[in-house]
């Protein structure tokens, strides 16, 4: 086995040949676009007979102008269950670095489930990353209980994920999901919810979706990435990149309604008809015409109220948007965002439901909703009111292991 370099090409095609799992800081396309932005990294990998064995992208953050914290953001990528070959990735890759002084520290963090969780019920420890961990210790390196949200430069430990087998498909989603879930996204139905694909490019598009996003900067106090970003993000990654909006098109709802209208009438007076004709049994028909008023009248009302919310904000109501990026077995659900004021309508459902059918059309494994934080069971948790929305489509809290650190030379003895 050798220790070595390899290009953002030779991972790519590697990722292209073989159906493994990683996250998207961990893809050839993440290092491409990584290096486009003026961002340094490497790709250390372990090679044997010219086939890749493991691999990590190591990004170098500045530090004080003149040095680095080089990172692998949910890397390493290899088989931890190979004792062997994680032992020697992490003996060379602290060999790597010994002696560039610039680099005060390195940090990993194994691509590897530390506990299993059901939903956000613990199961049972991953024995895998124990001998992980006590190997990790052995060579120096440190856990430093930190992720993403103590530290940008981190990965998040915890994410939430649904697994999409072959028993889901398209036809029985809504049976896969919560009854919020179901509730909610059928009545996104009723209520005229669209979703569409945006271009980002496009200058109309750009601005709706900076619009949602601004918005919700604005409620959660927290900064949302801008349009630079997500262009270079497809500029970078193409077509793996989706772009997501929800909306309610006034005039198409009105239309659609009065049609569905127009069909519940007819079913109504041809029921009637036979009732009339003593052709039907008396009491199920005259439930099932009380039925149908009811039904005729709502639908009415939503009607007027579409008309009001097209009086006040005109004819297309933007209600959310979101970005995906397919990356391996996972799409996962990058960013999202919505508008205050149109929040009853429940944008974001929509989309969801919208994108897992794309993902169960287009065979991944994993539906990825992406970081929470490690505090999961808590209402104080400053995320607990976003993971509670995740899960809703019944998936599962994947724990992965620690954040790891050795330092170098002055990194020992330098406060960083």
């Amino acid at each position: 086995m050798i220790f070595t370099e390899i290009s953002s090409e030779e991972l790519q095609q590697f990722q292209k040949e073989n159906n493994h799992r990683y996250y998207f800081s961990q893809s050839a396309e993440y290092n491409i676009m990584a290096n486009n932005n003026n961002l340094k990294t490497k790709i250390l990998a372990i090679k044997e007979n010219n086939e890749i064995l493991a691999y990590g992208i190591f990004i170098y953050f500045q530090y004080k102008k003149f040095f680095y914290k080089v990172t692998a953001q949910h890397g390493p990528i290899m088989d931890y269950s190979n004792t062997e070959l994680v032992k020697f990735y992490f003996e060379q890759l602290k060999k790597y670095y010994a002696k560039n002084l610039r680099v005060l520290c390195v940090r990993v963090n194994p691509f590897i489930n530390e506990k299993y969780y059901s939903d956000v019920e613990f199961i049972s420890d991953n024995e895998e990353a124990i001998k992980t961990n006590e190997l990790l210790n052995n060579l120096n390196y440190y856990p430093m209980n930190e992720d993403l949200f103590t530290n940008p430069t981190l990965s998040s430990r915890c994410i939430f994920s649904k697994i999409l087998d072959e028993n889901i498909t398209e036809t029985n989603l809504l049976k896969n999901v919560s009854q919020i879930a179901r509730y909610t996204i059928n009545r996104t139905m009723k209520e005229g919810v669209q979703v569409r694909e945006i271009d980002i490019f496009n200058e109309e598009d750009a601005k709706i979706f900076d619009e949602i996003n601004r918005d919700t900067e604005d409620r959660i106090d927290f900064e949302i990435r801008d349009n630079t970003y997500f262009k270079s993000l497809k500029n970078n990654i193409g077509d793996k990149a989706h772009y997501l909006v929800s909306y309610i098109d006034c005039d198409q709802f009105v239309e659609t309604t009065t049609n569905t209208i127009a069909n519940l009438e007819k079913e109504r007076d041809n029921l009637k008809e036979k009732l009339e004709q003593g052709k039907v049994n008396a009491k199920k028909a005259t439930n099932r015409l009380k039925e149908f008023d009811e039904n005729i009248a709502i639908w009415y009302k939503k009607i007027d109220k579409i008309k009001e919310l097209k009086a006040e904000n005109g004819n297309v109501i933007n209600l959310s948007c979101a970005t995906f990026i397919e990356t391996g077995q996972d799409l996962i659900y990058f960013t999202s965002g919505a508008m205050r004021k149109f929040h009853r309508y429940e944008g974001p459902y929509a989309i969801l439901f919208h994108m897992m059918k794309y993902a169960i059309n287009n065979n991944f494994k994993y539906f990825n909703f992406f970081g929470t934080s490690k505090d999961f069971e808590s209402e104080e948790a400053t995320d607990y009111g976003v993971l509670q929305f995740k899960r809703n489509f019944n998936g599962n809290i994947e724990y992965f292991m620690d954040n790891y650190e050795f330092r170098n030379a002055i990194g020992k003895i330098w406060k960083i």
